[in-house]
């Protein structure tokens, strides 16, 4: 990727001082507390002005913005006792299931704010050779092994509020966002941002995106309009409020507890050790002293070989391919099947991955680790910030997902994943999923995923919006390439909208309008089968 050279580093705060406060956190920003940071990456062509201060105009634009997202300037803390007597006195002041071991919060507001990491870097890379321009045409089979993108992430250690982060060598607080901008060799640029994922997904990072890019275009016009009113929705009690029954309660219903089970969900238990794990978590000291009762299931850690070689690639399909791709899973289906562009581009790439994966024979389950948003189901508006996803088991044997005697394949794989979105995208089942969490040990203990041979995690960032950012620096769209920046994990997928191939094009459009990128990292040798499969390209 060419070498970085870091300029400087900064802390960054809102332009005006917040209030004091201690916000509980949503029982699904609990479960994902330990999960990797929320993180994306746009390349974007040079601005018009060739002299324009590009790093103090992010910075005044920035500290604006961070008006509207004060809890992302300050820190994040979890519930760490069973004792009500040793809780802090901002954690008295919560809702009595929010005050429980393993829940967590946002305070911001005090001389302790960690305020936001500014990085700004020089690298020797060039805009073409980590996003070449022809890559969509000449290049839908796209090598990226050698093409990292850590590099252009800050390397700052955000938070962990679980971990109980310790302050840094020159005793500052670990931030919950790091931002950094690199000047690339060719005067273009890269912009990142990182977010502990606990206090945001990527539609909440992209409407902050927007956000900053709305301050920036206001800052640019000279300010004489009014200033942009921004509005995201920062109210994790909202999302509670959506639990069956009374989670304050000191039991949980037995009766909703009946419903988890139906529940198209994974437990796999954390706190059941199993000899082949490399990762071993310890169980909290506060229930050390107990005989845990099974939550879950063990971990298949058989099926996942951590030291396999793990490759990398990005595969490209253009709108027409995707109807071809969409007009298989739908031929010949009932008609209220409702089968998204979405389940046929997923169905698709599964079944080549299985091919790929040599299982076609397989009579087992395998498991498409779908993360799927809440959002709509619950009413909580696309301007809801918070982690507000569950990871669905989408379950088929590999003779059903890869059989070449498998007659309407790829429709009846369709139709399986939009059968398992259905049951779960309803306030019904989401509530109860919300009542079992809030009576968790912690709400941590509970993984809802796997990786490995026999799963994939797919995370899907269509109609994010993440070509729809205009910081106002040039006439015409200046983001050639965004991107997710995640560990190389066999059985790890992004599916997202590619970049806008007509720069004139303005207002709403189908996500798949430009076609679709999606990032594929699986275990080296099954991805060479895969990329030599002639199937893979419709």
């Amino acid at each position: 990727m060419g070498s970085i050279e870091i300029l400087q580093s900064e802390r960054l705060f809102p332009s005006t001082k917040p209030p004091r406060r201690a916000v509980a956190l949503s029982l699904l920003d609990a479960t994902a507390a330990e999960f990797a940071p929320t993180c994306a990456i746009w390349l974007c062509q040079r601005p018009n002005n060739v002299h324009f201060d590009l790093a103090h105009h992010f910075c005044r634009s920035l500290q604006l913005v961070l008006d509207a997202y004060p809890q992302w300037t300050g820190q994040v803390k979890s519930i760490s006792t069973l004792d009500p007597s040793q809780l802090e006195s901002e954690e008295l002041e919560f809702a009595p299931h929010a005050r429980r071991f393993g829940r967590v919060y946002a305070h911001y507001g005090t001389s302790q704010d960690a305020g936001v990491e500014f990085v700004t870097a020089r690298s020797s890379a060039t805009l073409e050779t980590l996003s070449p321009s022809s890559r969509t045409t000449d290049q839908p089979i796209l090598n990226c092994n050698n093409c990292s993108f850590a590099g252009l992430v800050s390397s700052t250690l955000l938070a962990r509020p679980i971990q109980q982060s310790a302050p840094e060598q020159d005793g500052a607080v670990p931030p919950v966002l790091a931002i950094q901008l690199t000047e690339l060799a060719c005067g273009n640029f890269a912009l990142s941002a990182k977010l502990s994922h606990v206090l945001g997904d990527i539609q909440s990072l992209v409407l902050f995106a927007k956000d900053w890019s709305a301050i920036s275009r206001w800052i640019l016009a000279g300010l004489d309009l009014p200033q942009p009113v921004l509005n995201p929705v920062f109210q994790p009690e909202l999302l509670d409020s959506k639990a069956a029954g009374d989670i304050s309660g000191n039991q949980p219903d037995p009766q909703i507890l009946d419903r988890v089970g139906a529940l198209p969900l994974h437990r796999y238990d954390w706190w059941a050790v199993q000899p082949r794990c490399p990762w071993p978590q310890e169980i909290p000291a506060a229930f050390r002293d107990e005989e845990p009762a099974p939550a879950g299931t063990a971990m298949p850690w058989s099926d996942w070989d951590v030291n396999s070689p793990v490759s990398h690639y990005l595969v490209h399909y253009t709108c027409d391919q995707v109807e071809v791709v969409y007009q298989k899973a739908t031929e010949g289906g009932p008609t209220n099947a409702r089968i998204s562009r979405h389940d046929a581009v997923l169905a698709h790439i599964w079944s080549c991955i299985a091919r790929a994966r040599n299982q076609q024979s397989d009579a087992g389950p395998l498991h498409c680790d779908l993360v799927c948003g809440t959002r709509p189901a619950l009413q909580l508006g696309n301007n809801f910030i918070g982690s507000t996803s569950l990871m669905l088991n989408v379950e088929m044997s590999g003779i059903q997902l890869a059989s070449p005697s498998q007659d309407n394949q790829l429709r009846n794989i369709a139709q399986q994943i939009r059968e398992t979105i259905n049951k779960m995208s309803n306030p019904t089942a989401l509530g109860v999923h919300l009542h079992s969490i809030a009576f968790e040990k912690t709400p941590q203990r509970i993984w809802q995923a796997f990786l490995g041979q026999r799963h994939l995690m797919v995370t899907t960032w269509a109609r994010a919006g993440l070509y729809d950012i205009d910081f106002g620096l040039s006439a015409k769209p200046i983001i050639r390439y965004a991107d997710a920046v995640i560990p190389d994990l066999d059985g790890v997928l992004v599916i997202k909208e590619a970049p806008p191939l007509n720069i004139s094009t303005t207002g709403e459009s189908d996500w798949t309008e430009n076609g679709v990128d999606i990032s594929i990292r699986i275990r080296t040798e099954d991805m060479a089968r895969l990329t030599r499969d002639p199937m893979l390209l419709p």
